[in-house]
């Protein structure tokens, strides 16, 4: 009798240890496509994105993290302004992946230019609404 509790016992932690996950893939991508540098505050370092390339932070823990853009805009251009998820908060689960995308455009005429960065938000995460609904 105490082989076969043995065998049961070294069965069940064979299944509860292949069940867990010893590596985290959790990861936040910076993507720009847009004119100018950007400089995210993320994690406590800035990460710096040219235009037309990215920078992937990985193996974050599980938790909640706040980001930051700061942004250098074109020569000539009086005023700028920005849209959509240039800072916020990313809540990271088991095996999420996020994607921050940025980009720009330069708006007006003459001597009243206008940089606008704009940055949108994406995540394999199901994310809920308090009504149930996705």
């Amino acid at each position: 009798m105490d082989m076969r509790r043995s065998f049961i016992v070294i069965i069940g932690l064979i299944f509860f240890i292949s069940g867990c996950k010893t590596t985290v893939t959790n990861s936040v991508t910076f993507n720009s496509v847009a004119m100018e540098n950007i400089i995210i505050n993320f994690m406590g370092e800035t990460i710096t994105v040219v235009p037309n390339s990215s920078k992937t932070v990985r193996n974050i823990p599980k938790g909640t993290y706040t980001y930051s853009t700061t942004y250098t805009i074109p020569s000539g251009v009086q005023t700028s302004s920005v849209n959509g998820a240039v800072s916020g908060s990313v809540v990271m689960n088991a095996d999420t992946r996020i994607t921050v995308l940025y980009s720009s455009a330069i708006l007006g005429t003459g001597t009243t230019l206008s940089y606008v960065l704009s940055a949108t938000i994406s995540s394999n995460d199901k994310v809920t609404t308090p009504t149930g609904g996705i």
